[in-house]
């Protein structure tokens, strides 16, 4: 019982730091789509800089265009949700 419960708990680190990670990633993604978008760069030019979907970027790059002085851990808040 006791080795099945470690097992468990095992199983609970591992996920939860994948789930960090993912988080992780995502905010540096964020960040550099806030910074991207500052310099000047189109939503064309950064979707093809990051290598990602016009569905992952544009939600940010409008967010960020209308609230620049959202921070990073707010905009992932809000599309987070």
């Amino acid at each position: 019982m006791c080795k099945a419960l470690e097992e468990l708990e095992e199983k609970g680190r591992i996920e939860g730091r994948r789930e960090g990670e993912i988080k992780g990633e995502i905010k540096n993604k964020i960040l550099l789509i806030q910074k991207k978008s500052q310099r000047g760069d189109s939503m064309e030019k950064i979707i093809d800089d990051l290598m990602e979907s016009i569905e992952f970027v544009q939600p940010i790059y409008e967010m960020i265009k209308q609230n620049p002085e959202l921070s990073v851990d707010e905009i992932y808040g809000i599309v987070n949700k």
